[in-house]
């Protein structure tokens, strides 16, 4: 039996959970006295309301290994987590993989760092997904991922830096700054890292500058899903799908919606596009 395992800065929507044999292992933020667990049952219409009118740092707190382990089952098991380089997530999978492996020593399972977030995690996913209809055996499913990750690209535009700033991620005074004259930043994540690339302003020129990163910065050859995930913002992330198709006709294109954690980071208004 194989089994797909993610943290929820995995985005995937309800088609392409239905076509996978996946489990969510959810991260726990807390604003001020409310804690939320990052599931999908996690109402986002309440957390974005409250994330709004809290002046309180918001809190994340990744899976512990034992969160991994309980939920390991079967003889292949793969894991995907958010980067090692922002989240602890990756090194508990790895000890709830040896915790496994000890009781289960024919079993094998793999944990995927995919130095990336949101919609990079989702690819992956979906790319392990279409390997294994295919009837790719483990090894290969594990060397093939690993490839099409060091050659894709995830394209981020925050809606905001006040979160970042409020959890020091960066200087408080670029929280303020990007809230008051109302500043995209738009990233991409490399080597596990999130590299800022340009500065916007409004929403159609930060639509015009994410599809010409994706254009510039992507891999032409590659074949695997592109995935778009928004943080409460459905009609920017449909323009930005209208424009990509235009540029990849024979890609297969999914919208996705953002869960807490990464709508804590994104903000509302946030977008991620992996390709």
């Amino acid at each position: 039996m194989r089994q797909l395992i993610v943290d929820t800065s995995c985005e995937l929507n309800d088609n392409m959970i239905d076509q996978m044999e996946l489990c969510y292992v959810p991260f726990v933020i807390t604003m001020g006295n409310r804690v939320f667990v990052d599931d999908l049952n996690l109402d986002m219409e309440d957390f974005f309301h409250t994330m709004k009118n809290t002046n309180d740092t918001i809190r994340t707190a990744c899976p512990s290994p034992d969160d991994f382990y309980r939920v390991m089952k079967g003889d292949e098991i793969f894991v995907i987590t958010i980067t090692s380089k922002l989240s602890g997530t990756y090194s508990s999978a790895m000890i709830a993989k040896q915790m496994y492996l000890e009781e289960n020593p024919n079993a094998k399972v793999h944990v995927f760092d995919s130095a990336s977030a949101v919609s990079g995690e989702s690819g992956i996913a979906l790319f392990i997904n279409d390997l294994a209809k295919e009837g790719k055996e483990f090894e290969e499913i594990v060397r093939e991922t690993e490839e099409m990750m060091k050659r894709s690209v995830t394209v981020i535009a925050l809606s905001s830096l006040t979160n970042l700033a409020r959890n020091g991620r960066m200087p408080k005074f670029a929280g303020k700054l990007s809230r008051v004259l109302n500043i995209k930043l738009i990233a991409r994540a490399k080597d596990g890292k999130i590299l800022p690339i340009s500065i916007e302003k409004g929403v159609k020129r930060t639509i015009n500058t994410v599809v010409e990163k994706c254009k510039n910065l992507c891999d032409m050859t590659l074949k695997c899903q592109i995935v778009i995930s928004h943080a409460n913002q459905i009609d920017m992330a449909e323009a930005i799908k209208a424009k990509i198709s235009e540029i990849f006709p024979s890609r297969k294109i999914n919208i996705t919606g953002m869960k807490g954690l990464s709508s804590t980071y994104a903000e509302e208004g946030g977008i991620v596009v992996f390709l």
